[in-house]
């Protein structure tokens, strides 16, 4: 059970840390090397999900990578289209679409990271990962902590903040059908189907508003925290995030996302010279203490 838990905490550390390294790196994509918000979501994801696949077809064979679910090829493939569709495209694709009309990107954060709540709720009703005083304290207590971190402003009451809450319940929904329905070949394929699925889509998204780019044109900087982009904060970040929900509770491992702003906003003053403030520290406490506190009463029995 020790060493169990152990790899749970290694694995949604390295979770948070890798997604919280995505949202400075995709800005800087973004706004100074001018990528389309799609299109580099397409790129990002095809590229990512492909790389998962074809490794393991080359070194397991193709029958290793054809999605199964309780031994059904059909089942397999409509999760992993499912998954796909909301954890990438959903999730992200809102996201972006939020961004485009005029959500900040601290809010957008914030938004993006009420899933735990979201996800709490849900899992409570159809996990059967009953809430108790304790869970909701922490949840609240996180929740609060991210706010304090990133501060609300005016776009928080826009259309733009909808669809983007839009983005973070696609993201609860996504967990608990991960946790309902079984895949059988593992973290690993699951998640390089559900990006390569997911970028896809995004292409659709990209095609739809009429971007267009030529990746030749990055910066040496560009195609590294491209690279970045594609393999730690993709294939990295999503395939420990399905990992670690094999581990433990979807609730549990979902408080810990709450991690994710701080570490952003960490990286952003490190690699964008954002500036440093006391709410990042108070922000950042509050969230160790929700962690500490949905640990401590969630501690499974000896």
């Amino acid at each position: 059970m020790a060493k169990k838990k152990d790899g749970f905490l290694i694995s949604i550390i390295l979770t948070t840390i890798f997604m919280g390294s995505s949202f400075p790196t995709g800005k800087y994509l973004i706004s100074i090397e001018h990528v389309p918000p799609f299109l580099l979501g397409g790129y990002r994801f095809v590229l990512a999900g492909l790389i998962m696949l074809v490794w393991v077809f080359l070194t397991k064979g193709y029958q290793a990578v054809l999605p199964t679910s309780q031994g059904k090829k059909l089942q397999g493939w409509i999760l992993v289209l499912v998954i796909g569709l909301l954890q990438t495209t959903g999730t992200m694709g809102l996201l972006n679409l939020a961004l485009a009309m005029g959500l900040s990107g601290s809010m957008s954060s914030i938004i993006l990271f009420t899933n735990p709540l979201w996800l709490a709720l849900l899992a409570h009703f159809l996990l059967k990962d009953r809430l108790n005083l304790w869970k909701i304290i922490a949840l609240i207590c996180g929740f609060l902590g991210v706010v304090v971190c990133l501060g609300f402003d005016k776009s928080a009451f826009g259309l733009s903040a909808l669809v983007a809450l839009f983005g973070a319940i696609c993201w609860a929904v996504n967990t608990v059908i991960t946790k309902k329905v079984p895949f059988d070949k593992g973290p690993f394929i699951f998640t390089g189907w559900q990006l390569f699925i997911g970028g896809l889509f995004m292409f659709i998204f990209a095609l739809a508003f009429k971007e267009n780019y030529n990746m030749v044109s990055l910066s040496n900087w560009g195609w590294l925290w491209f690279v970045w982009l594609v393999i730690p904060a993709s294939v990295g970040s999503f395939g420990l995030w399905f990992s670690s929900l094999q581990k433990r509770e979807a609730s549990l491992a979902s408080s810990f996302l709450f991690l994710v702003p701080l570490f952003s906003t960490l990286f952003s003053i490190i690699g964008l010279k954002e500036k440093f403030s006391l709410s990042l520290v108070v922000g950042g406490i509050l969230v160790i203490i929700s962690l500490i506190l949905v640990n401590k009463k969630t501690k499974p029995r000896a």
